[in-house]
């Protein structure tokens, strides 16, 4: 089956049964996409489509290389049914991991596991045409080297900061200009469907799907890098607002005996006083009072360039003042998380991102913020926990991404 653009495909079939049963052998890829693996009978029942249709079109995916049997199910009483599940490269997936001064690529295969080393580059993203057509450069050679069929490479998901309207396709804060839209650059260029994300739902969403195995319903990811970003799944599904801007909680002023000023320009809100931009503001003061500290030695090994991770590794060190500054960062940002909880009431807070690498001595403060600030009812059955994806959270949050959108303009 080619899968790039299956309205195409389809725009040029001609009878109905064709049609009918294209579209249904797409149903049945993104429900092994979505499930792993799977029994006939489940894809049966959780589809739609009557069982001697989909044994029929299994063979026929079989056949063409995109399914495999994996294997057998736990017996329901009588003889163990068949697992299948897409075969390996029945396509890849393209995930890009966009920060403020980094990008990452890495390729997916449609199991979700990586098939080529993921690479980095230095970039400094703002809305400039070049640095989008940079972007593009990067990410066409990669595809190159990775030897893949361009044509077995479907979909690519973007993670990246700003405000960004998922369903419009547009990032109202980086890569906007001219009349098209992000998205509409990407896709004229790739020739594949994009999906873009803001970076904090992205990261959520993949915590959700890959690292807490979908035990919890209602969740919350905040994760601390530069600024702050809030990912919010309800009922297991990624909330995302009328216009696509949910989550954008880190812009709220709730103190009121601050001065610091936000990178949106927004006074006493959030991020001002607990992101990494805050936490390195802080700690180039330290820097200036105390030449000799392990946080001081640390940054000159960087070549002087004083980044949130580098702050994390001097309190891992057991440098005092970087402690304190993370402390004080976790006790602002557990005030903030409180007034979520009291409003949602969720039954996991996922803490991720470069800060969050320092545990304790952020989940502590975090933690007797939220003795002190929410009601003892409204906490009682919620619990706190560190990301499980580690650094590329990112990548899989693009991943995460597409696997949630995939095929749904023809198929909902």
């Amino acid at each position: 089956m080619h899968l790039i653009n299956p309205k195409a495909i389809i725009s040029k079939m001609d009878g109905v049964v064709e049609i009918k049963s294209y579209v249904n052998k797409l149903k049945i890829i993104k429900n092994l996409y979505l499930n792993e693996a799977n029994t006939a009978g489940e894809i049966c029942s959780q589809v739609g489509i009557s069982l001697p249709t989909v044994n029929s079109l299994l063979a026929d995916l079989i056949n063409s290389g995109e399914v495999i049997k994996q294997g057998r199910a736990e017996s329901q009483g009588g003889r163990k049914p068949d697992l299948y599940r897409l075969a390996p490269d029945a396509f890849y997936v393209v995930s890009v991991d966009l920060s403020r001064f980094k990008m990452n690529l890495a390729l997916y295969s449609c199991q979700h596991e990586l098939v080529r080393p993921k690479k980095s580059y230095k970039i400094n993203l703002n809305n400039e045409q070049e640095t989008l057509t940079d972007l593009e450069d990067k990410i066409e050679a990669y595809l190159k080297d990775s030897g893949v069929p361009e044509e077995k490479v479907i979909a690519m998901g973007f993670s990246m900061p700003g405000l960004v309207d998922s369903l419009e396709g547009v990032n109202h804060t980086y890569l906007k200009f001219g009349s098209n839209t992000l998205l509409e650059n990407l896709e004229n260029r790739f020739g594949k469907k994009v999906f873009l994300e803001n970076d904090a739902r992205a990261m959520t969403l993949a915590e959700f799907k890959f690292g807490t195995g979908g035990e919890h319903k209602n969740v919350l990811g905040v994760f601390v890098g530069w600024g702050i970003g809030l990912g919010v799944i309800i009922d297991g599904k990624l909330y995302q607002g009328s216009s696509g801007f949910a989550g954008e909680f880190s812009h709220c002023t709730i103190f009121d005996d601050r001065v610091e000023m936000s990178t949106s320009g927004k006074k006493d809100c959030l991020e001002a006083v607990a992101s990494g931009t805050a936490i390195v503001k802080k700690t180039q003061e330290a820097l200036d009072s105390d030449p000799d500290s392990i946080l001081a030695r640390i940054v000159r090994e960087h070549d002087g360039d004083l980044e949130p991770s580098l702050v994390v590794k001097a309190a891992l060190a057991g440098d005092q003042r970087a402690i304190t500054i993370l402390s004080e960062a976790g006790l602002d940002l557990g005030r903030g998380i409180s007034i979520l909880i009291q409003l949602l009431n969720p039954e996991l807070i996922i803490v991720g991102g470069s800060i969050a690498e320092s545990d304790q001595y952020l989940l502590i403060p975090i933690q007797q913020a939220l003795n002190i600030y929410c009601m003892a009812k409204s906490r009682e059955k919620t619990q706190l926990s560190l990301y499980k994806l580690g650094e590329d959270v990112g990548l899989l949050g693009g991943v995460a991404v597409v696997n949630e959108r995939l095929f749904e303009d023809i198929l909902e």
